[in-house]
């Protein structure tokens, strides 16, 4: 265990060995409490669930001459990816191209804008996954087999705006329209000025 480690403590069943019986099984005698430690603050070798290989993900390159890494990761608190404006990388608890296109989107919103808003930002969030499914069709990927989750997502963040999945597409449209021309033409976006 790490230093400063805390334990949460879980129920366990209290088994015991019926050896009366002809047939020797074990027998529920009660329940007992056990610390358990969350995988982080453990010392030692990964776990073989942990491991995960990136395949060679279309549009990488783009994350790369932004100077974005990216890496992949054990599934941390049930995210599948994550993009840090701060550190500059993105982070992928699944090979789904899908989710590196939905953080390379975000990637891009950043750079369009600047910065992005900390946390779960409705809008962001549904610019980032319309960008996903148009980089997987654009690419030549069959993203067919996320669109009912991409389309729950966008209905969560919808109804968060007080507004269909429909209207909610259509509000971020041209949004993602940018994202998109700076994710497949490059360079820097220029954010125009007023005159």
């Amino acid at each position: 265990m790490k230093k400063g480690s805390k334990a949460t403590f879980i129920l366990v069943p209290w088994l015991k060995n019926n050896k009366e019986e002809e047939e020797k099984k074990d027998v529920l005698i009660g329940f007992l409490s056990k610390p358990v430690f969350p995988v982080e603050f453990t010392d030692g070798e990964p776990l073989d669930y942990q491991q995960i290989e990136l395949p060679k993900l279309p549009l990488i390159e783009r994350a790369q001459e932004w100077g974005i890494s990216v890496k992949a990761i054990p599934d941390n608190d049930g995210y599948y990816g994550c993009f840090s404006q701060s550190k500059g990388e993105i982070k992928l608890a699944t090979p789904e191209e899908s989710v590196f296109f939905h953080e390379l989107t975000h990637t891009a919103d950043a750079k369009i804008l600047g910065a992005l808003k900390g946390g779960q930002d409705p809008i962001q969030e549904i610019v980032a996954e319309l960008g996903a499914l148009s980089l997987c069709h654009l690419v030549g990927k069959d993203g067919s087999k996320f669109l009912g989750n991409s389309y729950r997502y966008i209905e969560r963040y919808a109804k968060e705006l007080k507004v269909s999945p429909y209207t909610a597409c259509l509000k971020v449209i041209s949004r993602v329209e940018k994202c998109l021309n700076l994710i497949l033409k490059g360079g820097v976006y220029e954010i125009p000025t007023k005159n």
